[in-house]
């Protein structure tokens, strides 16, 4: 049965079905069941970078962001981050990596993932980490066509890059990251002029970086908090980080 946490949030039990690796460091999940089905007629699934929340058996639980939904199946993709440079695995990415087809988790959500292209927008700014890499693939998907977007992406490893599909007109910069986590993000962006007339920014990845990011777009005169959305996903030295922004 269907559980009402809080108004148009609800929880279910899903099935693992499926896994694989995506990169070296994104383990790809399909995720299924009856109750998963019913819960994907949920308003604001398909919303891009809409997230839900993962809870495991050990009691742990973290936030991930929808990577696909397969209506007619019945199946949620999710992605989870392995072990990388910066940092250790959490609960969650050391399951994902043993995950074995049958087993079950509960899921939660779905919640909106702060994407909300304004109408009159001339351009797009997507950027973000590993973690960003499902949301912002998501959001290239739904793209206007021909809509000139710019894609910053930092990755410890050359060997994570990905397609991303879309019918926008795409410039993809793929960043070594530096010593510490998302300071090529910072250093590439904060050089970068913003392209003119008005657009929209979407930024999403470790909390002190996109926090600072996001201070330096809203000094700009034409820019507001309608046309820059900043998520932090995690942070340094905390283990289950929550955004405060």
């Amino acid at each position: 049965m269907l559980e009402f946490l809080r108004p148009k949030r609800l929880q279910v039990h899903a099935q693992v079905l499926a896994t694989r690796l995506t990169s070296p460091h994104l383990q790809r999940i399909t995720f299924g069941g009856p109750e998963l089905a019913a819960f994907l007629q949920t308003d604001g699934i398909d919303t891009p970078a809409a997230w839900v929340k993962i809870f495991l058996r050990s009691g742990e639980s973290r936030a991930y962001t929808i990577r696909s939904v397969d209506h007619s199946a019945g199946t949620m993709d999710i992605e989870f981050v392995l072990h990388t440079a910066h940092g250790a695995s959490g609960p969650a990415a050391t399951w994902a990596a043993q995950a074995q087809p049958g087993e079950q988790v509960v899921i939660a959500g779905p919640r909106d993932g702060g994407y909300a292209l304004p109408d009159g927008a001339n351009w797009l700014l997507l950027a973000g980490d590993l973690t960003a890499m499902p949301a912002i693939q998501r959001i290239a998907a739904t793209l206007p066509p021909g809509l000139p977007a710019e894609i910053h992406v930092e990755l410890a490893s050359p060997d994570d890059r990905q397609v991303i599909d879309s019918t926008a007109s795409l410039n993809v910069h793929w960043l070594p990251a530096g010593a510490m986590p998302g300071s090529a993000l910072c250093l590439s962006l904060l050089n970068r002029p913003l392209p003119p007339g008005p657009g929209y920014i979407w930024i999403a990845g470790e909390s002190a970086s996109i926090r600072s990011l996001r201070n330096r777009y809203l000094q700009t005169p034409w820019l507001d908090a309608k046309r820059v959305s900043a998520k932090g996903y995690w942070k340094v030295g905390e283990a289950a980080h929550r955004d405060a922004a």
